[in-house]
């Protein structure tokens, strides 16, 4: 190759550098909001009956307008910036909306734990904690060394 061809082929290299990346960004953020999809949906599906069935239709709408958003470019490569941010902002409302039901969720099975005396017993192991403190003690005659193989 040439001098010219090689700073030729630099330029056009600098000029597509933008368009790369952006492409790469909207694509990245497909990749991440179809798996958070797929997550969500089948966490969903593992939680049956535990999740009323007005919070399983709030997280399946959110669900539902990013799945939408996907649908109108399905390449995801040539997504305007404008179908980005709508892309990011939608999957960011599904995860506050899934957290919040799946908290609930896990706050609803704790507090069932805990009346039903499921929960581990505090005072058993903390009278553990100390009986191992004062048997450590015992061993007094231990001595830090460094060896060396021959």
């Amino acid at each position: 190759m040439s001098d010219d061809d090689i700073e030729k082929a630099v330029k056009e290299a600098a000029e597509f550098e933008a368009q790369d990346k952006k492409r790469k960004e909207a694509i990245d953020a497909r990749n991440d909001a179809d798996a958070f999809i797929f997550q969500t949906k089948k966490a969903l599906d593992e939680v049956g009956d535990k999740v009323s069935d007005d919070e399983k239709a709030s997280v399946q709408a959110e669900i539902d307008a990013v799945q939408a958003i996907l649908d109108r470019n399905p390449e995801g490569t040539e997504m305007s910036d404008s179908d980005l941010d709508e892309l990011k902002a939608a999957k960011e409302k599904l995860m506050n909306t899934a957290q919040g039901v799946f908290a609930k969720m896990y706050e609803q099975a704790q507090g069932a734990a805990g009346a039903q005396g499921a929960g581990p017993d505090m005072g058993q192991a903390a009278g553990n904690a100390t009986d191992n403190a004062a048997g450590a003690e015992g061993f007094d005659d231990v001595v830090d060394a460094d060896f060396k193989e021959v």
